[in-house]
C-alpha cells in the first residue's frame, strides 16, 4: 500500500480529529502539528510491527529519523491537506485494517510525548537520526527485522488479544 492509503485509512479512524489535530507543540527544538507527529509515528510503529509480523514493508515509503522519530516527509508537509481531504484509502486489505485499527486503539489515549519515546526506540531511528543529509537520515527498517521481533513481541501478542468494533 501507499504511504498516503496508510495515512488516509488512520486519519478515517479520527472523524472529529481529536488525536490527529492541529494543536502546535514545541519539542527537541522543533515547533510542529501534534496530529501530524502522531499521525507518522503510528504509520512507523505500523510499519515495524507489520515487519515484525510477516517480515514484509507494511508500506514502499521510506521513513527517515528526523528529531522527534521517523517522519514520511511528503506525509509530514501535505498533512493539512490530508486533514480536510475525503480520507480514501485503496489496497488495504481487511486483514491489515484490523491490524491498523487496533494499533489506533492501543495507542489513541498516549500522548504524543510517549509515543516519540516508542519511535526513539527503534534501532533503525537510532541509527540514522544523527544524519545530516536526507540520505544519512533514510532509515531501512527491513534490516532490523529480527530485532523488531523480539522488541514488539509484547505489543503484537497485546494487538492479538484485542477485540474491536
Amino acid at each position: 500500500m501507499t504511504a498516503r492509503d496508510l495515512a488516509n485509512y488512520f486519519l478515517s479512524l479520527d472523524p472529529d480529529r481529536q488525536y490527529f489535530n492541529q494543536n502546535l507543540i514545541v519539542r527537541n527544538g522543533s515547533t510542529f502539528y501534534e496530529g501530524n507527529a502522531r499521525l507518522n509515528k503510528y504509520m512507523h510503529l505500523a510499519q515495524n510491527i507489520y515487519i515484525a509480523m510477516t517480515g514484509n514493508l507494511l508500506i514502499d515509503s521510506p521513513f527517515y529519523a528526523y528529531s522527534n522519530g521517523a517522519v514520511i516527509p511528503n506525509i509530514q508537509r501535505d498533512y493539512r491537506v490530508l486533514l480536510n481531504s475525503r480520507n480514501e484509502y485503496t489496497n488495504i486489505s481487511d486483514e491489515q485494517k484490523v491490524l491498523l485499527k487496533k494499533l489506533f486503539e492501543a495507542l489513541k489515549n498516549a500522548d504524543i510525548d510517549e509515543i516519540i519515546e516508542i519511535d526513539h526506540e527503534d534501532k533503525a531511528w537510532i541509527d540514522k537520526h544523527n544524519g545530516t543529509t536526507m540520505a544519512e537520515q533514510k532509515m531501512d527498517s527491513l534490516r532490523y527485522k529480527e530485532i523488531y521481533e523480539e522488541q514488539y513481541a509484547d505489543m503484537i501478542k497485546v494487538l492479538n488479544r484485542m477485540r474491536i468494533a
